[in-house]
């Protein structure tokens, strides 16, 4: 992601500049709703645009946290805007573990569920709300006029320098593998279960501060500050502002608070012409106004640096010993493993062969944990591994590619150089020289006896059986599922079961 350089820093000050030292009353209050709604923003863009879930609660969080305020602000004054955010947190940090579960669509119905109980508790609820006519008669015990303007831009400022700090480095690298890549993520020991529940909770936690500053702006909470305006006024200014430039969410809040303003005098058609407006933003600046606005400058792309293998491996630590015992594996009516059992020392390379189909990369997947095993054990020296979810499995000390890129702009050998990058004790490669070139296939073998050398255990699986041959210390094949042969090189390929698993194969293809 970008960072922040002197030109949207001087933006992002100008607007609370010229309100304190300019701006009419009417201007000032424009400044601090578009503070306002760019917190909401930015809270936002943890959750949809750093790990792109469609999050339709924001919006009701937001009116939890103006209730909050109203409503603890005549007893504790402004400390009323610290239990908002705590307000918004809670209900967030409840829904959090049964929502974050579902995927894609599921997702985001869920917070739309959790969107309109907020707003039906709002509207009936109304010994606590004051149902239809909300709360009122709290404002003077909240900050307000120059006072709130300056908070709420102070706060707004902080986020978005955090913000831009934290995802311009290796949590935004983290995060985009939790979006585009989430098997990846998992098997370099990134949980994104945890990354989501704690984006959730701290966007919620955001919008419950703009909550609570919105009730100080307007002095009276109703269930309209609950409704799904609300979050389309979030998710609208979030896209075309930019979801993950730093300055998306204040550059969408501009527009969605200015616009309206500006296009008073089409009276009934204004909402059309917005939408044409924000159309039109959307067509000309697909990743959003912020990235136009940089693109137009010339401003440097973001420089994603590339994964490399490091010129110096380390010495591995941790488990010495990997075993398999009695590992089954069915889909459906398929036994795609049965009984498999093996063992994997450190500082040892194994190969991994058979035909397609017959449970290679399956089992690397019920290694790794991202298939789960029927039966069997799978042990890093005492450490069962069969029930643990990937990323923990990762963390015990082992390591996965893939045998394809995962991730858009990668190069073939970067799957490779983050899995190396992990330092675990042993690695899981899927056919890492599928494609490769006579010269690549070289350094992928000087590569493997590197990592012999520093102590890893390697399990490769690959087609190409001469260059197993040539720098695996043992042999797996197998074949519908089942381990046929084990041992040197020379002795599996001689075997007459592999030959035959092999020559059919040929044969059938011929």
């Amino acid at each position: 992601m970008r960072a922040l350089g002197p030109f949207w820093i001087a933006i992002l000050l100008l607007p609370p500049v010229l309100a304190l030292t300019v701006l009419p009353p009417f201007g000032q209050r424009m400044v601090v709703l578009v503070g306002i709604y760019a917190l909401m923003g930015l809270g936002y863009q943890l959750v949809f645009g750093q790990l792109g879930a469609l999050n339709l609660a924001q919006g009701a969080l937001f009116g939890v946290g103006a209730y909050a305020a109203a409503l603890a602000a005549p007893a504790l004054g402004w400390l009323a805007l610290s239990v908002a955010i705590v307000a918004a947190a809670v209900p967030a940090a409840i829904a959090a573990g049964p929502i974050l579960r579902l995927q894609s669509h599921y997702f985001a119905l869920a917070t739309l569920a959790l969107a309109s109980i907020v707003n039906l508790v709002a509207i009936h609820a109304e010994a606590v709300t004051g149902g239809a006519n909300g709360v009122s008669g709290f404002a003077s015990a909240l900050p307000r006029g120059s006072v709130l303007l300056a908070i709420v831009w102070a706060c707004l400022v902080m986020g978005v320098l955090a913000y831009s700090r934290l995802f311009g480095g290796r949590l935004g690298e983290e995060a985009r593998l939790v979006r585009e890549a989430p098997l990846v993520a998992a098997t370099l020991g990134i949980d994104g279960g945890r990354w989501r529940v704690a984006a959730f909770i701290a966007g919620g936690s955001l919008a419950g501060l703009s909550g609570a500053f919105a009730a100080a702006l307007n002095g009276v909470v109703s269930p309209d500050v609950t409704g799904f305006p609300v979050m389309v006024l979030c998710l609208t200014s979030v896209v075309v502002g930019g979801s993950r430039h730093p300055m998306g969410a204040v550059l969408g809040a501009v527009l969605a608070v200015c616009l309206p303003e500006l296009l008073r005098d089409f009276q009934g058609a204004w909402l059309l012409v917005y939408a044409a407006a924000t159309l039109a933003v959307v067509l000309w600046a697909p990743g959003g106004l912020a990235e136009g606005i940089d693109r137009l400058r010339g401003a440097p792309l973001p420089v994603r640096p590339e994964p490399a293998v490091p010129e110096r491996l380390l010495p591995a630590v941790g488990p010495q010993r990997l075993v398999l015992a009695d590992v089954a594996k069915r889909f459906g009516g398929v036994e795609a493993l049965s009984d498999v059992s093996l063992a994997i020392e450190r500082g040892e390379i194994v190969g991994l062969i058979g035909p397609n189909g017959s449970g290679k990369t399956t089992l690397l997947n019920v290694i790794c944990g991202l298939d789960r095993a029927d039966s069997g054990t799978i042990k890093l020296d005492t450490a069962h591994l069969e029930r643990l979810p990937p990323h923990a499995i990762a963390r015990h000390g082992l390591g996965r590619s893939f045998q394809s890129n995962m991730l858009p702009g990668d190069t073939r050998s970067a799957g490779l150089a983050r899995a190396i990058s992990t330092h675990a004790a042993f690695l899981l490669l899927d056919e890492p020289a599928a494609g490769a070139t006579d010269r690549e296939r070289e350094q992928l073998a000087s590569l493997l006896r590197r990592l012999r050398d520093a102590g890893r255990g390697v399990v490769i699986v690959d087609h190409d059986i001469d260059l197993l041959a040539r720098v695996c210390d043992r042999l797996i094949c197998l074949d519908r599922g089942k381990v046929i042969a084990v041992g040197r090189p020379a002795d599996v390929r001689a075997n007459p079961d592999v030959r035959a698993s092999f020559l059919g194969l040929e044969e059938a293809v011929a």
